[in-house]
């Protein structure tokens, strides 16, 4: 009898606490990162040495664009140029008055914001910051230049066409080649690969 009341008691023991977790997360097992953050791991660990007139933009937009690689598909690189290129990295008229960096044009029938009429009768896209040229930008290449979504800034500097006319992609290549815009591409291609992630 002494016997089958102690096996009872030791029944009880094990299974009477329900509040203990009944699975345990693993020891080895990596949270989830989403690309806002993984682009913010990235862009705080990440600082260039390459100095040229737009490093300061470069750097501090650098997250944003890395942000769009991951997300998009865009390569950091094509968007500094382009923004170099169009904008002066957000020093020309159109930058300042419009926050527009990449000198996209405004056809109500594409775009649903404001937009900014130029002296010359250009009408372009209107945006409230930077970060918002970027995403329209991203979300426009995305869009148009599908078949090179994902590659490399080479693919794009020599099977894209449009956008300013000709020999653009090629200057857009040379101004890559001239600052080292590709690093970018580089240590976030790096970061992926290697799915490596920093603390905050």
């Amino acid at each position: 009898m002494r016997a089958l009341l102690l096996v009872v008691v030791l029944c009880l023991i094990v299974s009477g606490d329900t509040s203990y977790p009944q699975t345990l997360q693993k020891e080895n097992d990596i949270p989830e990162v989403t690309n806002e953050t993984f682009a913010k791991q990235i862009s705080n660990n990440y600082n260039p040495e390459t100095e040229h007139p737009f490093v300061e933009f470069c750097d501090k937009h650098q997250e944003i664009a890395i942000y769009y690689h991951i997300e998009c598909g865009i390569p950091v690189s094509i968007q500094l140029a382009q923004a170099i290129t169009e904008s002066g990295g957000g020093n020309s008229e159109l930058g300042k008055v419009a926050n527009n960096l990449f000198g996209m044009k405004y056809y109500k029938e594409l775009f649903k914001g404001d937009f900014y009429t130029s002296p010359g009768g250009t009408q372009w896209r209107k945006y409230d910051s930077f970060e918002e040229s970027f995403e329209d930008h991203a979300n426009f290449l995305h869009t148009y230049y599908g078949h090179a979504v994902g590659k490399n800034w080479l693919y794009w500097v020599n099977h894209c066409g449009g956008y300013g006319g000709p020999g653009y992609w090629k200057h857009i290549g040379n101004v890559i080649e001239k600052y080292k815009l590709y690093e970018y591409d580089n240590i976030v291609d790096f970061n992926i690969k290697n799915k490596k992630t920093y603390n905050l």
